[in-house]
């Protein structure tokens, strides 16, 4: 018969060792987990960008616009939005055309009928196609703010033989007062890349690129989804009649110094912003978000005095011209 003391050490013993194997077995098991875990994104990253790729591209179309006798006079980007075959394209690519047409993934081409809603400071237009629901493919649209650091890719639309395609991070995100959020991008663009989506990793849209050269320096911007989602059709002009109210080239208009100021601000060159807002005010005297633009850059420059008499102009054109009255 064995002592006490003796069957105590044994179970001690005992006891120790299956804790011991129940270690082993929970490092064993944290270990399988972790290269499970860890192989896949690098083996299948590409595989993932694939997926989206062939997710969005039915979504995509080339604008292209014709002069009154049938010529070919540009081309631009655009996207399907909504259900009813609506599609998001820019301002200048509309603006001095007779007709547009919409050409899609599948070699197909459908006229534009009418503009629904426009945001020229943002070089934005929402325009209805006529085409038949089963060949529309809108795009899921996320409205939540991206991160820097997310990994996004941006697809062209489909103008030439062959579709331009890249990939890379969000490199800074800046609200701008009035404006909304700009989105700066690592991802390269071409320069006719302008309204394309920049789509995240869920292949949902965060953003639509805009193309601005400074001073020889192509800056790669997004103007965040959240301000696509606003527009909202209220027009109802057919395409023909819009044209025909448009009498200034968009690029040379208030509006388009006004967006080329917005995206030299967000890319802290506030001297070369303010003589755009300048540009703008002086194509459009009554142009209070240019007034208040141009005080904006004086503050940030510490000119305070000169920057206080701009607000005062603004707020005497749009005395309801909130941002003027707090700064």
């Amino acid at each position: 018969m064995r002592h006490p003391n003796t069957l105590s050490g044994h179970k001690t013993k005992i006891a120790c060792d299956l804790q011991k194997m129940k270690i082993r077995r929970c490092l064993l098991i944290s270990c399988i987990i972790f290269i499970c875990c860890a192989v896949p994104p690098l083996s299948f990253a590409q595989d993932d960008v694939s997926v989206i790729i062939k997710q969005i591209q039915p979504s995509l179309v080339a604008v292209l616009t014709y002069d009154r006798d049938g010529e070919l006079l540009g081309q631009g980007n655009g996207f399907f939005i909504g259900n009813n075959g609506d599609v998001i394209t820019n301002v200048h690519v509309l603006q001095g055309a007779a007709s547009a047409q919409v050409k899609t993934a599948y070699k197909k081409v459908y006229a534009v009928t009418g503009v629904l809603a426009l945001d020229k400071e943002g070089d934005l237009a929402r325009v209805s196609v006529d085409i038949p629901p089963r060949a529309v493919c809108p795009l899921t649209f996320s409205t939540n703010l991206p991160e820097t650091g997310e990994r996004v890719i941006v697809i062209g639309s489909p103008s030439g033989p062959e579709q331009k395609v890249s990939d890379g991070v969000i490199s800074g995100v800046r609200e701008i007062p009035t404006f909304g959020t700009v989105i700066k991008i690592t991802a390269l663009m071409s320069p006719g890349g302008s309204c394309s989506p920049v789509v995240n990793m869920n292949g949902d849209v965060i953003g639509v690129t805009v193309v601005q050269t400074i001073e020889g320096q192509g800056l790669n911007f997004a103007i965040h989804s959240g301000r696509v989602i606003k527009l909202i059709p209220d027009t109802g002009m057919t395409h023909t009649k819009w044209v025909e109210g448009e009498t200034n080239e968009w690029y040379s208009s208030a509006e388009g110094f006004f967006n080329q100021g917005i995206f030299y601000l967000a890319a802290d060159d506030r001297q070369y912003a303010m003589q755009s807002f300048e540009k703008a005010a002086k194509k459009n005297p009554r142009y209070a978000a240019a007034y208040f633009f141009i005080g904006y850059c004086n503050d940030a420059l510490g000119r305070y005095s000169e920057a206080i008499e701009v607000y005062k102009q603004a707020i005497r054109i749009d005395p309801y011209f909130v941002e003027a009255h707090a700064n």
